[in-house]
C-alpha cells in the first residue's frame, strides 16, 4: 500500500510509513468529536500527526534533531486543529448547511 500523502518535510518524509500514516489518521478522526474536519484540514492533520508519530518513536535523545522538529510539529499541529475545529463550525453554520431555514420577510 502506498502513502496516501505527500511530505514535504525530506528528513522526516522516509520516517513516514503506510503504519504511521494510518495511525495518524486514526488519532484525528479521535480527535473529531464535532463537526466534520474538511477533507483538506483531514489530511493536513494526518500529516503533522505522522510526522509527530515519526519524532516519537524515532528521538533517541533529549536533544537531537527529531525533539527538535516534534516540539516545532506539535505546536503547528496544534494550532492547525484550532483552526481545524473553528473552519468546521464555520461551515456547519453556514447557509449551506442542512439546517439553514429560510423565513421569508414580508411587507405590510
Amino acid at each position: 500500500m502506498a502513502l496516501t500523502l505527500d511530505y514535504p518535510d525530506a528528513y522526516l518524509a522516509r520516517f513516514c510509513t503506510d503504519e504511521r500514516e494510518a495511525r495518524a489518521y486514526a488519532d484525528v478522526d479521535l480527535l473529531n468529536t464535532g463537526n466534520p474536519f474538511s477533507t483538506q484540514w483531514r489530511d493536513t492533520l494526518a500529516r503533522l500527526r505522522c510526522y509527530i508519530i515519526a519524532c516519537i518513536e524515532n528521538q533517541a535523545a533529549p536533544d537531537d534533531l527529531f525533539t527538535s522538529k516534534l516540539k516545532s510539529y506539535r505546536s503547528e499541529f496544534d494550532s492547525a486543529y484550532g483552526q481545524a475545529v473553528a473552519a468546521a463550525d464555520a461551515a456547519a453554520d453556514s447557509p449551506n448547511s442542512a439546517l439553514f431555514f429560510a423565513i421569508p420577510i414580508e411587507r405590510a
